[in-house]
């Protein structure tokens, strides 16, 4: 590249990788995490439906996404330092 120092360009593309990879907790913990509890909710659904109903499993599946729901706006807002509007 005319005009541009090699050394320059290759320190620019290692900064940008630096800054732009999501690191060890954003790109490999809570990924990780994430399939776990999800092959463990899997497995054990048959479980819970066998013992609880039907009805009474989708009633705990909508309790457990209400309060996941639920925390991921507080940490938002928490993180934010806002309100987190509602309807109005």
């Amino acid at each position: 590249m005319p005009g541009v120092n090699r050394a320059s360009a290759a320190s620019g593309r290692r900064d940008a990788r630096h800054s732009a990879g999501l690191g060890t907790f954003g790109g490999v913990f809570t990924p990780s995490i994430l399939t776990i509890l999800g092959i463990i909710l899997f497995r054990r659904l048959g479980f819970v439906v066998g013992s609880a109903g039907l009805a009474q499993a989708l009633a705990m599946l909508a309790l457990a996404t209400l309060i996941s729901v639920l925390t991921s706006v507080s940490l938002s807002a928490i993180a934010t330092n806002r309100k987190v509007k509602g309807r109005r």
